[in-house]
């Protein structure tokens, strides 16, 4: 398993070299590459039992980041090792887009919250660096007031919060939903991803607003999410 075209400039340095080395190590599947994509993407495939990593052209100057590179890998592995969800989210082919919309944010959440803790692992400066930034920028938000308007602020707000309290030791004060959605993650053991942990999560994160639930049901042999509104009594 040669990748040949990693990424760019810092990628030579020794340490870089070697973060990725770790990481790469740990596939039993082979990882192929294709190139002269518009963008940069990481596939998944459970049934050949294949990772593509697919190029962008180099006039579409959108070679990723060294982290983002980590992160789509991240992801590829725990695809390999646990599920294929953990790849990126999959609904039933007859989920409603605006329903999808709305909640995309949470389901890629819920998958990074597990990323996460494996880059916290193999590459404990970059994925640290990323933590801290992101904590940084919630904090800021949260002092000068600022409302959080969607579901995505939301999750993506209390993921920052609830990863700083679980690798750093810091809790902030919290209210409200984000409060909710801090403790639905810190419930989650992130360094034991499981197909039924991530059910919890999802569920868990979808109970905050009130108004879905979702499910893995099969559909034509693949595990897909099915999202459902609340039954009110």
């Amino acid at each position: 398993m040669i990748l040949a075209k990693r990424p760019n400039a810092g990628a030579r340095s020794a340490a870089r070299k070697e973060v990725m080395d770790r990481l790469l190590a740990r596939f039993e599947w082979p990882v192929e590459e294709e190139f002269m994509h518009s963008e940069f993407e990481v596939h998944s495939d459970p049934v050949r039992k294949v990772h593509v990593v697919q190029w962008p052209r180099e006039s579409a100057h959108k070679e990723p980041a060294f982290e983002r590179y980590l992160h789509e890998m991240g992801h590829a592995l725990l695809a390999e090792k646990v599920h294929p969800q953990f790849s990126r989210p999959s609904f039933l082919r007859n989920t409603d887009p605006a329903l999808r919309n709305t909640y995309q944010a949470l389901f890629d959440a819920a998958l990074d919250w597990y990323v996460q803790a494996l880059l916290m692992e193999i590459a404990p400066d970059q994925q640290g660096a990323d933590l801290d930034a992101r904590f940084r920028q919630t904090a800021q938000m949260l002092r000068q007031g600022a409302a959080l308007p969607s579901v995505e602020f939301v999750v993506d707000a209390g993921m920052a919060l609830a990863s700083f309290q679980r690798f750093r030791g810091l809790e902030a004060d919290t209210q409200g939903k984000l409060t909710e959605v801090v403790q639905a993650f810190l419930r989650t053991p992130p360094d034991k991803p499981t197909l039924f942990g991530l059910q919890s999560l999802v569920r868990g994160l979808l109970g905050v607003f009130g108004m879905h639930t979702a499910s893995l049901v099969s559909e034509k042999g693949f595990e897909r999410w099915r999202i459902d509104a609340v039954k009110k009594d």
